[in-house]
C-alpha cells in the first residue's frame, strides 16, 4: 500500500466535545456507588474507603496506580508536553499534520486511557509483579550477581539501567524477526501521524512479551526497588518524545542516543528502511550490531504495509472505541489466517 500526503490531509478532524461529560458523568457514578458503600461501614467514610482500597486492590496494583498518578501529575510530564506541542508547531515533520490529530486523539483515548489504564491492568494482573518476582527467584536467581551490593547505589543504579536499554534493544528486534510476535507490535508500528502518545499504542499482548525485561535486571544487580520507579519514568519521558511529530536529530547527539528522527526511520512504510535502529534509550547496540541507519535528513511516511489494517479515520469516540476493538483483535485474526492458510497477510517488520 502506497501512502502520499493525500493520505494524511483525508484524516478526519477528531470530534471529541462530547467525551468529556460522558467521561465526567461515568466518574460521578463510579464515585457514588463507590462512596455509598464506603460510608456504609460503621467505621465511617474515609475509613471505609481505605478498607475498599486495601480489600478490593492487591498491594502490587496500588503502587502501581500511586506511580502512575505520581507520572500523570508530574510536573515534568507536563512540560514535556508543552515543549513538544511547541516543537510540533514550528519545526514538524510532517507540516500537515494537525498536533491534536485523529491518530493522536485515537492513541489518547483508546490506547492510553481504556488500554494502559484499563485492559494493561487486567493483563497485568493475571502475570503480576509477584508472579514475575516468583519466576525469576525461582529459575534465574543464580544470575544475581553477587557482592554488587557493595556498591554505591547510584552505580548499580547506572548499571540496571544501561542493561535494561541493552535487553530493550534485543527483545524489540525479537518481536520484528518472530512473526507471531511482530503481529502484535505491528500494532505499535500502524500510526500514520506520530505523536507524543503513540509510545502508548502497544497491545497488550505485545507488552507481555517485553514485561520483565525493566524488571530483571534490578533484580540481577540487586537494585533496591525505591528507585525503580525513577527508571521507568526517565525511559517514558524520552521514548514519548522520540515518538513526536519532530524534525530534529538531536546534532552530534545522534550518534549515542534515539532521535526522532531516526525513531521515525524505523517507524517507516519504506523498505529500506525495515529492520533498522530497534534502541529504546541509546543507539550504541544498533550501531554494534549493524542495524543503524542513519538517514540523515530523512522524515518518511509511517505505518504498515497492510490495506486490511483498521487505520483510525474516524475522531469521534465510537469510532475510537470501533477501532480500538478492530485493533485489538487484528494480530489474532493475522494468527489465525496462518493457521488456516499457511500464509501471513502481514508483511515482516
Amino acid at each position: 500500500m502506497t501512502m502520499t500526503n493525500e493520505t494524511f490531509t483525508n484524516l478526519t478532524t477528531p470530534r471529541v466535545g462530547y467525551v468529556l461529560p460522558i467521561l465526567v458523568l461515568l466518574a460521578v457514578g463510579a464515585a457514588i456507588l463507590v462512596g455509598n458503600e464506603a460510608c456504609s461501614t460503621d467505621a465511617g467514610c474515609v475509613e471505609g474507603a481505605k478498607e475498599i482500597w486495601r480489600g478490593y486492590f492487591p498491594d502490587w496494583v496500588r503502587k502501581a496506580l500511586r506511580a502512575l498518578v505520581q507520572f500523570v501529575l508530574s510536573p515534568w510530564l507536563w512540560i514535556l508536553m508543552l515543549c513538544v506541542g511547541l516543537a510540533e508547531r514550528f519545526r514538524p515533520a510532517r507540516e500537515n499534520q494537525k498536533i491534536f490529530s485523529t491518530g493522536a486523539a485515537h492513541d489518547i483515548v483508546a490506547w492510553l486511557l481504556i488500554d494502559k489504564l484499563g485492559f494493561g491492568l487486567l493483563v497485568a494482573s493475571v502475570f503480576s509483579y509477584s508472579a514475575a518476582v516468583a519466576l525469576y527467584e525461582d529459575h534465574f536467581a543464580f544470575l544475581t550477581i553477587q557482592g554488587v551490593d557493595q556498591l554505591p547505589q547510584t552505580a548499580r543504579f547506572v548499571l540496571a539501567f544501561v542493561f535494561a536499554d541493552f535487553l530493550n534493544w534485543l527483545h524489540h528486534l525479537i518481536r520484528h524477526k518472530v512473526r507471531a510476535f511482530w503481529v502484535f507490535h505491528a500494532v505499535h508500528h500502524s500510526q500514520r501521524e506520530m505523536n507524543l502518545f503513540t509510545d502508548d499504542r502497544i497491545h497488550p499482548f505485545d507488552k507481555l512479551i517485553a514485561m520483565p525485561i525493566m524488571l530483571y535486571p534490578t533484580m540481577v544487580l540487586q537494585l533496591d526497588l525505591p528507585l525503580v520507579p525513577w527508571l521507568l519514568v526517565a525511559q517514558m519521558l524520552y521514548t514519548h518524545t522520540y515518538h513526536g511529530n519532530l524534525r530534529t536529530d538531536y546534532g552530534p547527539l545522534r550518534y549515542v542516543f534515539v532521535t526522532p528522527q531516526s525513531h521515525r526511520i524505523h517507524h517507516s512504510m519504506s523498505p529500506e528502511h525495515a529492520d533498522k535502529n530497534f534502541g529504546v534509550i541509546f543507539c550504541v547496540w544498533d550501531r554494534l550490531f549493524g542495524t543503524q541507519m542513519d538517514a540523515t535528513g530523512e522524515y518518511p511516511l509511517t505505518g504498515v504495509d497492510d490495506p486490511t489494517f483498521p487505520a483510525e479515520t474516524d475522531g469521534t469516540l465510537l469510532g475510537i472505541l470501533k477501532t480500538y476493538v478492530h485493533q485489538f483483535i487484528y494480530p489474532f485474526q493475522q494468527i489465525w489466517r496462518r493457521i488456516t492458510t499457511g500464509e501471513w497477510e502481514l508483511p515482516a517488520g
